[in-house]
C-alpha cells in the first residue's frame, strides 16, 4: 500500500470528523481482545522488545515489566522509566530470537485448600481476587469479593499472600 499518497488524499479530500471516525475505528481495531492476546502470548516478563516511542516518534528497546489489560508496563532502555504502551506499539519480528520464557510449574490441585485467597485472569483480561470455596476434581469454586462465584482450573489460579 502506498501510505504517502493515502495520506496525501485523507489530507486534502477527508473533512475533521471523517478523520475523527477513522480514527476511532482503528482505535477499536486496536482494542479487540483477539488481537491484545495473540500478542501477549508472543511476549513474557523480562523480554527485550522494541517499541514504538508516540513521543519521540521513534522505535525504542525496552523491557517487559507487566500486563495489564489493554496496555504493556515496560521499562524504556534508554531512559530507564517505566511507560504503559499499547500492545501495538510493540514490534513483533517473527524472524528475532526471542528467547523462550521461563518455564514455569504449573499449580495443581494439592497446592490448595479451601479458604485459601487466590487470584485468576478472566476472560476479559481483568485480574480477580477471591477465596476458595469449594474443591473439585479439576477445578476450583472460587467466590470473589463482588459476591460471584466462580470455577477456575487449578492451573490458572496464583496464591495471594497476605502481608
Amino acid at each position: 500500500m502506498d501510505w504517502h499518497n493515502l495520506m496525501s488524499t485523507l489530507a486534502t479530500q477527508a473533512s475533521d470528523l471523517e478523520l475523527l471516525q477513522l480514527q476511532t475505528a482503528v482505535a477499536h481495531l486496536l482494542m479487540q481482545p483477539a488481537r491484545i492476546i495473540a500478542i501477549r502470548q508472543q511476549l513474557h516478563v523480562g523480554q527485550a522488545v522494541q517499541y514504538w516511542d508516540v513521543r519521540d516518534n521513534c522505535m525504542r528497546t525496552a523491557k517487559v515489566i507487566e500486563f495489564k489489560p489493554d496496555q504493556l508496563m515496560i521499562q524504556a532502555s534508554h531512559d530507564g522509566k517505566y511507560r504503559r504502551v499499547p500492545y501495538a506499539a510493540v514490534a513483533l519480528d517473527s524472524c528475532a530470537k526471542i528467547p523462550p520464557p521461563p518455564k514455569e510449574v504449573l499449580p495443581r490441585r494439592e497446592d490448595f485448600a479451601v479458604g485459601d485467597t487466590v487470584s485468576f485472569e478472566g476472560r476479559d483480561l481483568i485480574r480477580k481476587f477471591g477465596k476458595i470455596a469449594r474443591i473439585n476434581q479439576k477445578t476450583a469454586s472460587i467466590v470473589c469479593e463482588d459476591r460471584h462465584e466462580w470455577r477456575v482450573s487449578f492451573a490458572l489460579l496464583q496464591r495471594v499472600i497476605n502481608i
